[in-house]
């Protein structure tokens, strides 16, 4: 029997398999990432204390990690998760299958226009993304800021965690701290046998419920996933600032991790 003949609570189940693992591999990358989510998610809670039903976007979400740890902390949460990854929105949506809090959305922020997504018509009460935006240049960036500007309302919060690496020039002794530091923690991880990034998606490519996905990420990406050249903290918070927050500065950091705020 293939995973295509699981009725829908074993789909569930080997979603939810393969979301640990790619949490367990994206930790093996990114030290303290449970206590980056954790901020985040009570940064969320205080914006939304009084909301009944927050809603809350998990921007380029992948599986799913950022808005579990949210629902964590605010359980009446309702969660849009948006992701341009076939995979990653086909194991996030047999993941969630039943939970009427959860809605998959196949967005790209590449495009202009992605926040005219029916998903994302209504306004939202805080915008959460994590590893996720360094994918997009500087322009499609500070689109993305100018648009979340008028679809998170007066008072709500956009929290973006990632890799923001010191200047090799200015901060040199401090950058080698922290590439040692990333070094020795997936060295340590994959040591334990946690997946690396290419075994995890080795593993999700045997699923045969996923093949449709897998083929049509081929079409999706090409045949090179390159990150463009990283931006600095100073420019994601003033990008912040330039398209309407009021507030925006870095809420947590350790070493060169930092979760950044913008508060509409």
């Amino acid at each position: 029997m293939t995973t295509t003949d699981l009725d829908p609570e074993a789909r569930t189940r080997t979603a939810l398999d393969l979301a640990l693992r790619w949490d367990a591999q994206q930790t093996a990358y990114v030290r303290h990432r449970a206590e980056r989510f954790a901020t985040m998610a009570r940064v969320v809670a205080g914006v939304c204390a009084g909301v009944a039903q927050p809603r809350v976007l998990d921007l380029a979400g992948g599986t799913g990690a950022v808005g579990v740890a949210v629902q964590q902390a605010v359980p009446g949460a309702r969660v849009v998760l948006a992701d341009k990854d076939p995979v990653l929105l086909a194991v996030a949506a047999d993941r969630f299958a039943g939970d009427d809090r959860w809605t998959v959305a196949d967005v790209d922020l590449d495009d202009p226009a992605w926040a005219a997504h029916p998903a994302l018509a209504e306004p939202f009460d805080a915008v959460v993304s994590s590893t996720a935006l360094h994918w997009l240049t500087p322009a499609v960036l500070t689109g993305v800021y100018w648009t979340l500007a008028q679809i998170v309302r007066p008072g709500g919060v956009v929290l973006n965690g990632d890799h923001f690496l010191y200047d090799e020039h200015h901060e040199p002794g401090l950058r080698e701290i922290a590439r040692a530091d990333d070094l020795a923690q997936q060295q340590d991880a994959l040591a334990e046998g946690v997946d690396t990034w290419d075994q995890w998606w080795d593993a999700a490519q045997t699923v045969p419920a996923y093949a449709e996905a897998v083929r049509r990420r081929a079409q999706v990406w090409g045949a090179e996933l390159g990150a463009p050249p990283k931006v600095t903290v100073g420019f994601h918070v003033e990008a912040l600032r330039s398209a309407g927050f009021t507030q925006s500065g870095t809420v947590w950091q350790y070493l060169d991790d930092h979760v950044i705020y913008g508060i509409r």
